[in-house]
């Protein structure tokens, strides 16, 4: 068996920019799968909504009719926008619960390479299928196991490095990075095509994933073996029981996923309701042109890119002339600043009361506050994750992670499902108190952490 010192000259003796090459295998191979999916859900509650609007069309595709019983069940929409919005964020909920099932089989056998081979494979055949409406509910099926099996990437990223390495949390921001990169172009790509053509932006999102799948083939031997025990690991091996302190360490990440659930919400709007509310209420002609609304997806992502390079560029900074700020302690304050990001909205509103006048400036306005508090939580919440998870239940506890945008969907889905129900302002002012409530959990929580994480083993 390779030894830990073994592996980590092997992983380390390929980088470029001062990270292993695997990390920018793997930016590569989730910036392309990103690339299709930001694509497909920057378009799905549009495309539901067209696809409702016509019933002979819903009656054609297979198993629609029983999703839109389960989802009366548990939304009870009322409305063509409010059942696709209520629709919409139960599918993306189900798309961020995959991966703790792929990720659990991953951990017990499957082994995390193999795992993500399935997942980009599968997720390839399920975009082509989108591309046929008939089989679209199929092809979401398949998507959703795809989404499962794929989830052990973020993972990988921690067993690039070891647990007391500092750049784990960079790793992640920069890992992040490619996710945005992707998702300013695709959802401008497919918003156009799908304009034109749904089918064709389907199969652009397709394209995509063939680019993932070639990246990973040509670049997964520079990241470590099955073999290779991951180097996030210097407290437990891969075959030995958990001790008190690791299982107090779980139950500490699995509670963080509850207030990270919640603390989401301003965030994960973005993609449906906010899509339905900002095409009643945005001025969307920019000189002379007409940009569709999911163009604000790619909005989103550019700020969230510039924003990201910021934040990752600020806390190198003041780690560096005023010393290491605990994780915990950055992702209360991203937390915190995540709060305001839904009162431009209102305050846009409140200035433009009538349909399609309000500036485009408050939805920037919205974008870069919440984008900011996001680039604190989001990549530095994996990072936690992977750092402090056990390696026997690693990749399981990184999926762990994204159980909290499963969360966050279903009250997203609920919330949209309200839309045009309640007052657009006492709409976005329930996204805000749930950030709010959440930074509010966090503080609560900030004793424990220094109990359990500490600041030692923090840089």
């Amino acid at each position: 068996m390779i030894s830990h010192s073994s592996n980590e000259r092997n992983l380390n003796a390929t980088e470029i920019w001062g990270h292993p090459k695997g990390l920018w295998v793997l930016f590569g191979t989730e910036g392309w799968l990103s690339f299709a999916q930001y694509g497909m859900l920057s378009i799905l509650v549009l495309y539901l909504k067209d696809l409702l609007q016509h019933s002979e069309r819903v009656q054609h595709v297979i198993g629609l009719q029983s999703l839109l019983t389960v989802n009366q069940f548990f939304y009870n929409p009322s409305g063509v926008d409010a059942t696709a919005g209520s629709l919409s964020g139960f599918i993306m909920a189900v798309i961020f619960a995959a991966p703790f099932i792929g990720s659990f089989i991953a951990d017990h056998g499957l082994g995390r390479t193999r795992s993500s081979l399935i997942g980009i494979s599968v997720l390839t055949v399920s975009f082509g299928l989108m591309a046929v409406e008939k089989y679209f509910i199929i092809a979401i099926g398949l998507f959703l196991v795809g989404v499962g099996f794929s989830g052990s990437l973020k993972a990988q990223v921690g067993a690039l490095y070891r647990l007391e390495d500092r750049r784990r949390s960079d790793a992640y921001q920069i890992y992040s990075q490619s996710i945005q990169i992707m998702a300013i172009i695709s959802p401008l790509l497919c918003s156009f095509l799908g304009a034109i053509v749904w089918y064709w932006a389907f199969l652009t999102a397709a394209a995509g994933m063939i680019i993932a799948l070639l990246f990973y083939l040509t670049g997964c031997h520079y990241l470590p073996s099955e073999r290779q025990y991951p180097l996030d690991s210097i407290e437990s091996s891969p075959t030995a029981h958990c001790s008190k302190r690791e299982k107090k360490r779980i139950l500490f990440l699995l509670w963080l996923v509850l207030l990270f659930a919640i603390g989401v919400l301003p965030n994960q709007e973005i993609m449906d309701g906010y899509l339905l509310w900002g095409e009643e209420h945005y001025q969307l002609t920019i000189l002379g042109i007409t940009c569709p609304v999911s163009s604000l997806i790619s909005l989103d992502s550019i700020i969230s890119m510039v924003t990201g390079f910021v934040v990752l560029w600020f806390w190198q900074w003041y780690d560096l002339h005023h010393g290491t700020v605990r994780d915990m302690a950055k992702i209360i304050i991203g937390s915190a600043i995540a709060t305001l990001g839904p009162l431009f909205l209102i305050s846009g509103e409140f200035f433009s009361p009538r349909l399609h006048q309000v500036s485009l400036w408050w939805g920037v306005a919205f974008h870069i506050v919440n984008d900011i508090g996001c680039g604190m939580t989001f990549p530095i919440g994996m990072a936690l994750f992977s750092r402090y998870a056990p390696s026997r239940y690693n990749t399981t506890l990184m999926s762990c992670f994204t159980l909290h945008i499963f969360l966050g969907n279903l009250l997203v889905g609920k919330l949209a499902a309200m839309l045009h129900q309640i007052p657009d302002s006492i709409f976005w002012l329930l996204h805000s108190g749930g950030a709010l409530l959440s930074t509010l959990g966090l503080l609560a929580s900030n004793r424990l952490s220094k109990k359990l994480f500490p600041i030692s083993t923090m840089v």
